[in-house]
Formats: structure tokens, C-alpha cells, sequence
């Protein structure tokens, strides 16, 4: 029986389509900033069609639930929600930052001993901050993380040392050109753009809508789904520091 995910939290939209079993059968992924809402639709009908899957046939439905912008991360999780709740099947919420470590781990050579690979998930959060997390991956699978929080690029790369003793480390982002000419990025990580590994982005986020440990959310419980947008939106922000009689960020 089949399973759809999807994920519209950053720049990179993904969809895919496969058994539960982990086989998997049909996936896009798509880096078209601001063109999610179009884009969707069509690469969920897309998918299923590729997979022979009928809506009746769908057993279970994985949604990435950020963090991301305020409009991008809703729309995969209102049609996650919106899906599971017509076809009455459970809905997993899978943490982004979680389906772009593995997306990353699945693209580095395993070490020859089988050691874990150390993966940095960093996505931007203006002002020279980054929301993120540390994980591990072991064998093609994610085996632990830290806790997510928002904090200064700075912090987070003060933190490498801790981090990459004796192992392969990774470090992801997506940070903007002008933000990359700040940041002097370690010689202990093998830093990758989102853009490098992000065509593993659906791959990924449907291996781990498949595991136990995340979320289920079924019957009534599928509306209590939430986006993680991990700050206030930037537009709020700046009302509030002008109504303080703040300077403009």
C-alpha cells in the first residue's frame, strides 16, 4: 500500500511516492523559491500517477513541518493535512532539518569502519543566526540529533570541535552569498550548499516517514498539526520594533 510525502519548508520543494515496505517509487524534487504554491499540486498527482497509486490505496502520508518561512512550510503541511484527513489515514510530521541531514549523510562515503558521519544542519535565519542541529548517520540512517534552536553562526561553528573528533563531518546550508563572505567556515567540515544535496531531499524525507519514532497523528489529532517556523515573521519583527521606537532591523 502506498505512502506520500512532502516537504515545501525551504527553497526545495519535495514529493515522493513509494510502499511501505521502503520501496520507493516516485519522487521530484523541485528549487523553485516562491513557486511551491503552483508547483504542489502537480507533482503530488505527478508522483502517484508514476507510482500506479489510487487515493484509496494511500496507507499513510509524511509532511515535512519545518522550520521554514510562514508561507512556505504551511502549504505541505495544510495539504498533508487536508489529504489524511479526506483519505482517513495518519499523518507523520517529520522535522525538515531532520530529512536534510539524511539527505546529506546518503551523499558521503560511509566510512570504512562503519563509523557515524557528524552532519550540521544549518538554515539561515537573518542577522547572522542560523536555526539548526547536530546529527549523526550511521549506515545510511539517522541516529541521533541535538536539539534544534536558533543561534549566531558564530556559536554554531564554535561548536565544530566538540562535534567532529575522529569522524567525517558534514555542515549544510543555505546561507546567502553575502552571509558566506562572514562566516569562516572550518577546516574540519566538508561544507555543502542545500543545492548540493537537496536532489536526495525526497529520498530521504520518505525513508523517514517510515520510522516509528516520529509523530503519528490520526482521526481528529491530524488538525493539531503545526508548522515549525521557528522565529517570529521578519514583517512582524519590524512592527514590533517600530511600535517600541526601535531601530529598523
Amino acid at each position: 500500500m502506498g505512502v506520500i510525502v512532502m516537504d515545501t519548508a525551504t527553497d526545495a520543494m519535495a514529493v515522493a511516492a513509494g510502499h511501505l515496505d521502503g520501496t520507493l517509487l516516485s519522487a521530484v524534487t523541485q528549487r523553485v523559491p516562491r513557486g511551491h504554491s503552483r508547483l504542489l499540486q502537480p507533482s503530488i498527482s505527478f508522483v502517484m500517477q508514476s507510482a500506479g497509486f489510487h487515493p484509496w490505496e494511500v496507507e499513510r502520508i509524511g509532511v515535512g513541518v519545518g522550520p521554514g518561512s510562514y508561507t512556505g512550510v504551511r502549504m505541505a503541511v495544510a495539504t498533508g493535512k487536508a489529504m489524511a484527513h479526506a483519505l482517513q489515514v495518519p499523518l507523520i510530521a517529520v522535522p525538515t532539518l531532520d530529512a536534510i541531514a539524511l539527505a546529506a549523510g546518503l551523499g558521503v562515503p560511509a566510512p570504512a569502519n562503519g563509523a557515524e558521519v557528524s552532519v550540521l544542519v544549518l538554515l539561515f535565519a537573518r542577522r547572522h543566526r542560523a536555526f539548526g542541529a547536530w546529527f549523526t548517520v550511521v549506515g545510511g540512517r539517522l541516529a541521533s540529533r541535538s536539539e534544534a534552536q536558533v543561534q549566531s553562526i558564530a556559536d554554531w561553528l564554535a561548536q565544530v570541535p566538540a562535534h567532529t573528533s575522529a569522524v567525517p563531518a558534514v555542515l549544510v546550508h543555505d546561507f546567502p552569498p553575502e552571509e558566506l563572505a562572514l562566516v569562516n567556515l572550518s577546516v574540519d567540515l566538508l561544507p555543502l550548499s542545500w543545492g548540493d544535496v537537496s536532489t536526495r531531499f525526497a529520498d530521504a524525507l520518505f525513508r523517514l516517514a517510515l520510522r516509528d519514532e516520529y509523530p503519528v497523528f490520526a482521526g481528529e489529532r491530524i488538525h493539531t498539526v503545526l508548522p515549525d517556523y521557528a522565529l517570529p515573521v521578519e514583517a512582524e519583527v519590524k512592527l514590533e520594533l517600530r511600535q517600541k521606537g526601535g531601530e529598523r532591523p
